[in-house]
Formats: structure tokens, sequence, C-alpha cells
């Protein structure tokens, strides 16, 4: 009888051990995923107090981990600053200073000797997509799939339109495309609205590349110009608005905040969450002053200047970093951060060895609370003639005015008391002035000229639109 019920329970139990076998393993590697936003305006999401439209995903996935309130990219314009973070390096020490709109296209956008993100990590056993704005260069070679990125779906050029139709007719430009979303290196002919369809392909990547860890980089190009409204989300922008161009920049960020929930939202119910690193940020400040750099109508409050500019309004962003059960949820992290650390700190969890020469560090310890120090003496840029320089308190700025065309000249604010760059204490701190000018000064040094030169105060869709050579 005993043998009979051992017989029994055998086989009942084999076939549970083949179905257990059967399930995909699990990853042990963290997926990462870097959700980015194009010309956001810092003081328009509500956990920064915007109160226009509310944001409640964005500030959620804010609450969710660590809120960074000193957080900057390294250059004021969408394709520099996506090129540092990119490469953990400020793009200044390789050329990339300005947006590749204008010359000979092999030789325009992130240059070949510089590895990306996406090849450390595919080099350690990642899938790794894109989906979204690319603006690192449009030839064979400077395409996504180039560098280090497995699937691609997006647009390679600096600005898009959201409203998509199959029937309407492709149209290309260096710093502007229309109806030209790629699927890896063929254009499709599509309906929809870009930040939806964004988002379905983001989660199709998700759910394709369940058996393995995964990175994603879902670059929206809300919320940039054109101010295109899918009526589903212009809808829900309060009648009290009466400014066409706001009610448009809005409905876009109405839409960014929606596809934001959808990521989460995929990411609890697949089970997933506590198995990613999330990085959320904009690739520079909101464009709110006419009629420079794609004006979007974007608030920067408290902040001065906007995009295209040293100022606080053009390098300060929006930075919030989860992973539960990893890192705090809930809290602020108050030091100085950029986003070149975003490719050190993923590269680390990853296990994927990366050079030695980064300018980024590895947060993680950090937002832990274990780093007791910044993580880094001092954060650096420069754009053309403007440029700054930003240790503990103090920040050194020589920023240019978009009506005058004038370069203001060092100016010194102590951000921990002026974050809106009212004072200008150069006068009564020379010494300060003189210490970090020649911080400034040695860092430059290791930065080369320009590769080409964009144009500070071009309209990136100024050009307009053309027909795909």
């Amino acid at each position: 009888m005993k043998w009979l019920q051992l017989t029994l329970t055998v086989l009942l139990l084999v076939p549970l051990a083949k179905l257990h076998a059967a399930d995909p393993a699990k990853p042990t590697k963290p997926n990462i995923l870097v959700i980015l936003a194009d010309d956001l305006g810092y003081g328009d999401i509500g956990i920064h107090g915007g109160k226009d439209v509310p944001t409640p995903n964005i500030d959620a996935l804010a609450a969710s981990g660590v809120r960074c309130t000193n957080s900057y990219v390294s250059a004021p314009y969408c394709s520099p600053s996506r090129a540092g973070f990119l490469t953990g390096r400020y793009q200044t020490r390789f050329g990339h200073e300005f947006n590749p709109h204008v010359g000979k296209e092999g030789q325009l956008g992130l240059p070949l000797d510089q590895r990306t993100i996406a090849d450390y990590l595919h080099g350690a056993g990642y899938a790794t997509g894109l989906v979204g704005k690319w603006h690192q260069g449009f030839d064979r070679a400077h395409h996504p799939q180039s560098r280090g990125f497995d699937e691609y779906f997006g647009f390679l050029v600096g600005g898009h339109n959201y409203l998509l139709r199959k029937d309407a007719e492709a149209e290309f430009g260096s710093a502007y495309s229309k109806n030209m979303i790629y699927r890896n290196r063929e254009v499709q002919k599509l309906d929809g609205y870009t930040t939806d369809l964004f988002t379905d392909e983001a989660l199709a990547f998700m759910d394709r590349h369940r058996d393995q860890p995964w990175f994603l980089y879902l670059a929206y190009n809300a919320v940039h110009t054109p101010l295109e409204v899918l009526a589903k989300y212009g809808d829900r922008v309060p009648k009290s608005i009466t400014d066409r161009q706001r009610r448009g920049y809005l409905s876009l960020l109405i839409g960014l905040d929606d596809a934001v929930g959808r990521i989460m939202a995929h990411l609890r119910k697949t089970g997933r969450e506590k198995d990613t690193l999330l990085f959320f940020f904009s690739d520079n400040g909101g464009s709110g002053r006419k009629p420079f750099l794609a004006y979007n109508t974007a608030i920067n409050t408290p902040l001065r200047g906007d995009k295209g500019q040293t100022l606080e309004g053009g390098i300060r962003v929006p930075f919030f970093v989860a992973w539960p059960g990893k890192i705090p949820v809930g809290k602020t992290y108050d030091h100085p951060v950029i986003a070149l650390d975003i490719l050190p700190t993923a590269c680390a969890v990853a296990g994927a060895k990366v050079d030695a020469d980064l300018d980024g560090v590895n947060l993680l310890q950090h937002l832990h609370g274990a780093g007791r120090t910044a993580p880094h003496e001092a954060l650096y840029w420069r754009f053309g003639p403007q440029k700054a320089i930003r240790k503990g308190k103090w920040k050194l700025v020589d920023w240019r005015d978009f009506d005058t065309k004038q370069d203001s000249g060092w100016q010194l604010y102590d951000l921990e008391e002026d974050v809106g760059e009212k004072h200008n204490l150069a006068t009564a701190e020379p010494q300060i002035v003189a210490e970090l000018s020649a911080a400034w000064e040695r860092w430059n040094q290791r930065n080369i000229a320009p590769l080409w030169h964009g144009g500070q105060t071009e309209d990136p869709t100024a050009s307009g639109p053309k027909k795909q050579p």
C-alpha cells in the first residue's frame, strides 16, 4: 500500500516538475529602463509645483523612488545632452557640442569612436532597444542599430510630427521629419499618435524579452514642438487656458503623463517592477521664450532661463530613479547629480565593464545614503561661448541673452539661497570667482573644438522639412 502511495506521488510530481522546468528563467540581472522627456518645463509637473494640468503618473513615479533635487544634464540642447547621457562623458570632450543640423551626413552625429550605454549592456547579455527620438546622426553608420541597439522604432532627427497618417508623404530634414517613423532601418506607413505608438512599442519590447534582461531607452518627443493636439488629450486641458500654443503644449504633457502611467502599470502587472531599475529625466529645460529654440510655452519656474542657456532653466531638469526594494522609496537626494551618471550606474548593476575615463559616477551608494560625500566635486558646462561650473552651493555662469545676443560674462550665484539666479555675487566674492573660473579652465583643457556648428539660437524646425534624398 505504501509502495502504491509513493508511486502515485511520484507520478503526480513529475508533470509539475516538468512544468516548472519549462517556465522561463527569471532574469538574474535587473532590467534597465530610461524614460526621456523632450524639452519638459521644470515647473510644469505637479511634483515641482505645476498646476495647469495634473501629472499624477509622473508624480507617482517620482514618489516611487528617489527624486534628485539638484539634477542636471550636460548641455542645454537636445543632441549634445543625449550624447552625454549615452556615453557617460562630457560631449565637449569629443566635439559633440551642438545639434547635427547641417553638413555632410557621414560627419554628423555621435562620433563613431564613442561607446554607448547600449554597447556596454549588449556586451553584458542584455537585449537593447530604443523607442523614439535618436538625434545622434542620420546615416547608416550613425544609426541606432550601429551603436549598440538591437531594435529601433522611432525617428532619427531632432523633431517629428505627432499625428501620423499612412497616406501622407514622408518628409525628411536634418532638423525635422514628418511621417518618417522607422522600424529598425525601414520607414513605416502608420496611422496614430507618436506618444501612444511609442508606448505600445515599449510594452511590446518588454514582453518580447521577458526571458532575458533588457535595456530600453524610451525617448518620447513629447513635449517638443510641433504642438499638435490629439483630441482625447486636448479635451482635458482646462478651458480657462486660452492661449492656443499653451493648450497644445499641455495636451502633449497630458499624453506623456498617461504614457508613463501605462508603462508603470505594465511593469506592475507583469511582476517586473521590482526587477527594473528606472530613470526618468528631460534632455534639457523647457523652451519658454519666443522665438528661439522650438518655443513650446514651457514653464521652468522657479528657475531662470530656458533651453539653450547655461542658466538653471536650461540645464537643471526633473530626475527620478526608482528600483523598488533596492533603493529608498519616497526620498529626495540633494547633492548635484548629472545625466552622465546613468551609464555607470546602470552598468554597475548589470555587471558590465566600462571604460575608465567616464565622467559620470555610480549613484547607487549615494541614493542609498551610504555615500556621505557628494558624487561630484564639481559639474561643468560649455555650450559655444556659454559656460558654467557648479561646486557645492556655488554656481559660476556666463550665459547668452537671447534678446540682446550678448554674453553676460562671469556671474556668481549661491544656489542654496538663490535658485532663481537673481542676485549676482561676483563683485562681493572675487576669490570664489577666481577659484571657480580657474577650475573651469582646467576642465576645459580636456575638451576639443566642436566637430560642427549647429547655431545656438537656431529654431530646430525653422528650415522646415524636405523630401528624403
